[in-house]
């Protein structure tokens, strides 16, 4: 197959074209994100920083590898007293509730659990995936996480205000956003007469019914006052740097048979991964990893025998069966997979 000859965009993937040099258009057309420094990090958060708090930072943190950098980073680099607030979404693995107790334990730092009542979240992701599985399989991961977001960003805020915290800590990174190339792509979202007249009509309705209990137990968004800071746009974003400080400081770890530490905190992972690549021809993995190649803190053969790996990891009858449990019909089932 052919790729980029700087990244490792397969030539399957859906808007990608090449030049003469073999670059794809995302190469061609890369700027380097050139973080805002710790210097200025260290002034953003001065005046949260009170002795006389218990906390003054809640870090939310999923049981994978840059949120837990980004706790590690709080705590031991910044001097902060985080308080670690995790949302689970009905998908935690056994890896990220594994990492989760162990790095907050050896940072001495309070874990706070949040979670909906009767699986509201499950239940939500299952019927936005029963109403989209019409559309086709771009929407339906498109649309997947949305849930879990909103999740994560109540969690934080809801104990943000309780407890009085102005500032907050997140750990996500523009080196892995796939944003760059779903510009390339026109999203075609359904409009209200195609939600009536689909099909699966009564699994919009009961989505919009779920997500409103999720929204009306989780409570509102973002408290007055809040400051909101993302950590890797002031520190650079270094895959190894990270995950070598995590394993050895804080006790972190991946499953000994994944070839990749990225994203195995969430069981949805594998199946958003597998959806993308039958969607736009190109892996949710893979993605990441060109963006990572793309900026030089990835080395691209290293790139291409994870990605290998994981392709030869992929098992469609154990999606079949995970989407079973979650209630999701055989017919849907063969139909998107």
């Amino acid at each position: 197959m052919k790729r980029c000859s700087k990244c490792i965009m397969p030539e399957t993937a859906k808007g990608i074209k090449f030049d003469e040099k073999g670059l794809c258009q995302l190469c061609r057309g890369y700027k380097e994100f050139i973080p805002r420094g710790e210097q200025e990090l260290r002034k953003e958060i001065e005046q949260y920083l009170n002795e006389k708090d218990e906390y003054n930072c809640i870090v939310p943190v999923s049981g994978g590898r840059d949120s837990a950098y980004a706790l590690y980073y709080a705590k031991e680099v910044l001097g902060l007293k985080p308080l670690a607030v995790h949302n689970d979404n009905d998908f935690e693995t056994e890896t990220a509730s594994k990492n989760l107790e162990e790095m907050t334990k050896r940072l001495n730092v309070p874990l706070i659990r949040m979670n909906s009542k009767e699986h509201i979240t499950k239940k939500t992701v299952a019927e936005k995936f029963k109403m989209n599985s019409t559309f086709g399989s771009g929407l339906i991961v498109d649309q997947t996480c949305e849930a879990c977001k909103y999740g994560f960003e109540s969690a934080a805020y809801n104990n943000a205000r309780k407890r009085g915290i102005k500032l907050i800590i997140w750990g996500d990174s523009k080196d892995e956003s796939t944003e760059p190339y779903h510009k390339l792509i026109q999203h075609k979202v359904p409009t209200k007469l195609q939600r009536l007249l689909s099909p699966n009509v009564f699994s919009w309705f009961k989505f919009k019914r779920y997500f409103n209990m999720m929204k009306k137990e989780y409570g509102s968004n973002s408290p007055d006052g809040l400051k909101d800071i993302h950590l890797y746009d002031y520190i650079r974003w270094d895959r190894k740097v990270i995950v070598n400080t995590i394993q050895d400081k804080i006790g972190w770890s991946a499953p000994a048979d994944s070839p990749t530490t990225w994203r195995v905190d969430c069981s949805l992972i594998p199946l958003v991964n597998y959806l993308t690549k039958k969607a736009y021809g190109v892996s949710k993995i893979e993605l990441g990893f060109s963006n990572m190649v793309r900026s030089g803190k990835m080395d691209r053969d290293d790139a291409l025998k994870q990605t290998e790996q994981i392709k030869k990891n992929i098992d469609v009858d154990k999606l079949k069966v995970f989407l079973k449990e979650m209630g999701i019909s055989k017919s849907i089932i063969k139909r998107v997979l």
